[in-house]
C-alpha cells in the first residue's frame, strides 16, 4: 500500500495564490458536492503538523472506480471516524460528501489529482492530503502540426512521466478498421455513431493515441476551419488495471487555429499554468476537465 502524503501548508504568499478554504461551517451546508467553490473564501489555509493526523486518509494515494453492480462505487476515509467536521475538495470533479468524506468514485472525474481537506469542528485549521482518482487523461497542450507535433498521447493516474499501461499501436488502429483494443486497453468502444472517431477525432483503439493531423485532414473542424473553432468530444475507454475494466469516459476539447501565433495569450497562459501544476505533481486548479488540445496548423 502506498504511503499517504500529508501536506501542512504554512501561511506563505504562494499558498494564498493556490487555494483559499472557508473554515466557517455556516458557509457550507451539509450536502454532497464536487465544487472548488467550496474552497474559495478569503480565509487562508491554517494547517500545522500537530493537526495533520486529521488529513483525510483513504487507505491509499490512488483509488479506482470499479464495474458497477447494483449501484455507484463509494470510498470513505479510514480516519476521523466519529470526529465531527467538514470535508472540502478541489479542483472541480470530485463527488464528495462534506459531512462524511465519502467519495462517489463512479460519479467523479477520473485521472485527476485532488486536494481533500478536513476542518474539525471547533477549529479553523484545515488539514489537507492529496488523492488521485485513477484513470486516463490527455495533457493540456498546443500541437503545431508543421512542427511534426501531431499525436496526443494519454497519461495515466495523473502521472505525466509515467509509462503507458497500454500497448503502442500504429495508424491502422481505428474502429473503422475493425480494431477494438486488446486485453490491456480499449478506447472509443461506444456504439457506432456515437464514437469519437465518428466525429473524425482519430482515437486509436489499443493505445488511446489521437492522431490530430489526420483528424483535421479528415474533417474534424469541417472543410475550411476557422480560428477558434472548437469541439467537445467524449471518449469511452476501459483499462485492465485496478479499475477492472470498468467503463470510463473522458471528454476532450479540441480547438483549431491556423497559426500558433493566433492563439490568444489567455489560452496560452491557461495551458502553461495547467502544465506547470501537472509536471510538479500538484493539483490543477480550476477546471482540469476537459483537457484542452489546441491544434495549430503552422507555427507562424
Amino acid at each position: 500500500m502506498k504511503s499517504k502524503p500529508c501536506f501542512c501548508f504554512p501561511l506563505l504568499p504562494f499558498v494564498l495564490l493556490l487555494v483559499f478554504v472557508a473554515c466557517n461551517k455556516a458557509d457550507h451546508p451539509e450536502e454532497e458536492t464536487d465544487e472548488t467553490k467550496n474552497a474559495t473564501s478569503t480565509t487562508p489555509l491554517l494547517v500545522n503538523s500537530a493537526r495533520c493526523p486529521n488529513a483525510p486518509n483513504y487507505g491509499d494515494t490512488i483509488i479506482f472506480t470499479k464495474p458497477r453492480i447494483g449501484g455507484d462505487i463509494f470510498v470513505s476515509p479510514v480516519n476521523n471516524i466519529g470526529v465531527p467536521g467538514t470535508y472540502l475538495s478541489w479542483p472541480e470533479g470530485l463527488r464528495l460528501n462534506r459531512s462524511t468524506g465519502a467519495i462517489n468514485v463512479s460519479q467523479s472525474e477520473t485521472g485527476v489529482r485532488y486536494n481533500i481537506a478536513f476542518i474539525k469542528d471547533g477549529t479553523k485549521d484545515t488539514c489537507v492530503s492529496q488523492l488521485i482518482v485513477g484513470g486516463m487523461t490527455y495533457l493540456d497542450h498546443i500541437y503545431v502540426l508543421d512542427q511534426n507535433d501531431t499525436l496526443a498521447k494519454p497519461i495515466f493516474n495523473a502521472d505525466p512521466f509515467g509509462p503507458s499501461i497500454c500497448d503502442n499501436s500504429d495508424d491502422t488502429d481505428y474502429p473503422d478498421n475493425n480494431s477494438n483494443g486488446n486485453a490491456k486497453c480499449v478506447f472509443d468502444d461506444a456504439v457506432p455513431g456515437s464514437r469519437a472517431n465518428d466525429q473524425h477525432l482519430r482515437v486509436r483503439s489499443t493505445s488511446g493515441i489521437i492522431n490530430l493531423k489526420r483528424s483535421v485532414a479528415e474533417g474534424l473542424f469541417g472543410i475550411n476551419p476557422r480560428n477558434g473553432t472548437s469541439k467537445i468530444i467524449p471518449i469511452e475507454y476501459k483499462l485492465n488495471d485496478a479499475s477492472q475494466r470498468a467503463a470510463q469516459r473522458i471528454t476532450v476539447q479540441v480547438i483549431y487555429y491556423d497559426k500558433a501565433s493566433n492563439i490568444p495569450i489567455s489560452l496560452q497562459q491557461e495551458i502553461s499554468s495547467k502544465n506547470l501544476s501537472m509536471f510538479s505533481y500538484q493539483v490543477v486548479n480550476g477546471k482540469p476537465r476537459p483537457p484542452l488540445l489546441i491544434i495549430a496548423g503552422l507555427l507562424r
